[in-house]
């Protein structure tokens, strides 16, 4: 009797390959597992605004670039039903086309608006989704600084009540 080629794999072969394949597949489950737990310990809210900086930013881009004409208020007490307080601040701008008024208002809890009035066309920047504490432990301060127009201080505290953000912002003296 004459033997046949045979194909296919010997029973080693077999084994060595679904060992391969069986330790691909256990390093897979165990980075998936691990990254389940970072995800369940550390949790990403996808509705949170993604940086409070942004809000800041605006802000110190207001405060500081401010150039007004001589004898011109920079802060005003009041406009278009914002009261200048402890969470609305009310500052006037200078800008190339002419005088633009800002209101920042932080009295609604997870809400920061930017309102612009310029040349009376209002334009309104919403963050949503900021934390609630920031928007609610938010204060504004004037402070006064000698021979210079009064400066913002801006404090937020942390969910714990605790001081998170303590910035004095300074507008430029220009000539």
């Amino acid at each position: 009797m004459r033997k046949r080629n045979q194909s296919g794999h010997t029973l080693l072969e077999v084994i060595v390959s679904l060992t391969i394949f069986g330790t691909f597949l256990a390093i897979a489950f165990g980075l998936t597992a691990e990254m389940r737990r970072w995800e369940k310990r550390l949790p990403v809210n996808f509705m949170r605004h993604p940086q409070i900086m942004s809000v800041i930013a605006r802000m110190r881009r207001d405060v500081l670039d401010a150039q007004i004409p001589k004898g011109q208020p920079m802060y005003i007490k009041e406009h278009d039903g914002y009261v200048n307080g402890s969470k609305t601040l009310i500052i006037q701008t200078g800008l190339d086309t002419g005088l633009q008024t800002v209101v920042w208002d932080f009295s609604e809890p997870g809400v920061v608006r930017r309102v612009s009035y310029n040349v009376g066309v209002k334009t309104e920047w919403v963050a949503r989704g900021v934390p609630s504490d920031f928007s609610a432990g938010t204060d504004i301060e004037a402070v006064e600084f000698e021979g210079r127009p009064y400066g913002v201080r801006l404090m937020a505290k942390d969910t714990y009540g605790r001081l998170a953000i303590d910035q004095i912002l300074q507008p430029r003296s220009y000539e």
